[in-house]
């Protein structure tokens, strides 16, 4: 058991800490879509942009500590080490971000999405997450915490 633990050590906490991320992400976009759509002058598409939009920013940044620290043990916060780290992941967190919103957004203009408990684009956000969620490792894993051989 520890050897598949140890051989499977670094999907398991990457698939822990997007569980959490995503908890994150949906927590603060269902927060900001709250209070975004109190606004009587704001569509329900232009509360689910901008709510995405804020909620992305707000997963990304508790998504860099997790995985650096937790998921792919990187461990230097040395200036020459986690400056290109930063940019790489929020320039690939940004990429895939536009193609989160897009395709969250999409669904709600074209109306293949309906509130859940009462939050306009939820149900959208959940069914791209499994899309997002690949993205991201691969991205991650690959290019920003590649390891030196």
């Amino acid at each position: 058991m520890k050897n598949w633990y140890l051989k499977h050590k670094e999907g398991i906490s990457y698939a822990f800490w997007c569980i959490m991320t995503t908890l994150v992400s949906w927590a603060s976009y269902t927060a900001y879509a709250y209070l975004f759509g109190r606004i009587d002058r704001l569509t329900p598409t232009v509360v689910a942009l901008i709510a995405n939009i804020l909620s992305w920013v707000t997963a990304v940044t508790f998504s860099f500590v997790a995985n650096k620290i937790r998921v792919f043990e990187s461990k230097s916060w040395k200036p020459k080490v986690v400056i290109p780290e930063i940019l790489k992941f929020y320039s690939t967190r940004a990429a895939v971000g536009f193609v989160e919103t897009g395709l969250a957004t999409l669904m709600v203009l074209i109306k293949l999405d309906r509130p859940l408990f009462g939050v306009d684009g939820l149900i959208s956000k959940m069914i791209v997450t499994p899309i997002i969620i690949i993205m991201n490792y691969l991205c991650g894993k690959f290019f920003v915490f590649r390891k030196k051989k």
